[in-house]
Formats: C-alpha cells, sequence, structure tokens
C-alpha cells in the first residue's frame, strides 16, 4: 500500500471515530434525566406537637402506727387494721402515695424516721384511750379508743401538725360478730373503719387535700 493509501485509511478510521464518539455523547444529553426531592414546605400557622407535660408531682406518705405500748391491753388486729384502713383512704387521693411504715413508730421514732427521708413525709398514728384521757379507771372490758396522728416534715424532723379523732373506737359483743381470734376485748369495725377514715381526712385537710364529702 502506497503512503498516500495509507493516509486516507487513517483519515478515515478518524472521522469514523468520531461520528460514534458524538452520537454516544447526543443520546446521553438527550435520554438522561435527574431527579431531585424538594421537602415540602411548612405550612403557616401549623404548630409543631407539644410534649405531654409530666404528671403532676404526688405527695408522698410513710404512715406508721406505735402498738409498743406495754400498757395497753387493745388486741393488735386493732393496730393493724386502723393503719391499713388510714393508707387506704390516704390512697383515694390521686395526687398521695402512702405507704406503710411499720407497726412500732411512735412521734419519737416518727421524728427520727423524717430526717432520713428527703421527699416523704411521715405520718405517726398511736391509740389512746379515752377512759385513761378522760381519768377514769380503764377495764379490759369496757374501754373506748381515739387515733392520734401526728405529721412530720422531712428532712428537718420537725412536727408541722397533729391531732385526734372526735370518732371513737368502741368494744362491741362477739355474739354474731366476726373479729379475729384475739385474747383481749373485740372492738367493732365499724368503729375502727370510721375512726382511720377521719384521721386520714384529717391528714390530708393539712395539706388542702379533700377526697369527698366526708361527715367530719
Amino acid at each position: 500500500m502506497t503512503r498516500r493509501q495509507q493516509l486516507l485509511v487513517s483519515i478515515s478510521i478518524a472521522l469514523l471515530a468520531a461520528s460514534v464518539v458524538h452520537g454516544q455523547s447526543g443520546r446521553r444529553s438527550t435520554s438522561g434525566t435527574t431527579s431531585t426531592t424538594t421537602a415540602p414546605a411548612s405550612t403557616p400557622g401549623t404548630k409543631t406537637p407539644e410534649k405531654k407535660t409530666a404528671a403532676e408531682p404526688k405527695l408522698q406518705l410513710l404512715v406508721g402506727i406505735n402498738r409498743a405500748d406495754a400498757f395497753t391491753t387493745t388486741p393488735f388486729y386493732v393496730y393493724d387494721t386502723v393503719l391499713a384502713d388510714c393508707i387506704k383512704r390516704l390512697s383515694e387521693a390521686e395526687i398521695v402515695l402512702a405507704t406503710a411504715g411499720g407497726n412500732n413508730m411512735n412521734r419519737a421514732e416518727g421524728v427520727k424516721a423524717a430526717k432520713q427521708e428527703t421527699t416523704r413525709w411521715v405520718v405517726s398514728l398511736e391509740l389512746r384511750s379515752f377512759y385513761a384521757e378522760s381519768g377514769r379507771q380503764v377495764k379490759p372490758e369496757q374501754d373506748e379508743l381515739y387515733i392520734d396522728y401526728t405529721v412530720i416534715e422531712p428532712v428537718t424532723g420537725k412536727i408541722k401538725r397533729s391531732g385526734r379523732t372526735q370518732r371513737h373506737i368502741y368494744q362491741s359483743g362477739r355474739g354474731g360478730v366476726n373479729l379475729p381470734p384475739q385474747r383481749g376485748p373485740g372492738y367493732s369495725e365499724y368503729s375502727i373503719r370510721q375512726a382511720a377514715m377521719e384521721a386520714a381526712d384529717k391528714i390530708l385537710a393539712g395539706f388542702d387535700i379533700k377526697v369527698r364529702e366526708s361527715p367530719f
């Protein structure tokens, strides 16, 4: 092949390659598309959903009773029932969390317990004899009791309020009454419940809390 023929072949190959490249670039520019995602614009006046507020803080109470009085003939079940019914009544208030603090808590022990608390108020319950307080002779078969309560501030151990119930816990005959077996005199379950409820209502009233209408 002569030099001239080689030159013509080279020119032809170059023109053919240029034609192919131009065609491919044209196809890419016409068929290729680029998509973009645009975030939806916020509508004027639209409020962002607010987070739910935390639940209202509860009033926390540690409630105990003193049944360690060596001079009493009152059966233990009376103390236990008073404590349980008082806590039950206190807990009827939705913002109150009442827990039992044991059955050996007199006022001095209540003050000591309150100084160790940072949140819970301490309530000390004690059963007193109406006959003994009035100077009358106390007979095992004839006595009436009332509940003495003391409310003590946490951390400081200061006594903030105290009081007693007007409703008495009185004795009842055992005939036909389903009372727990015990050695001492039997007491009316109804009177125990009413006195415990009155004590609880008075304790709540000191914190401006009322459960429902009460006759006390």
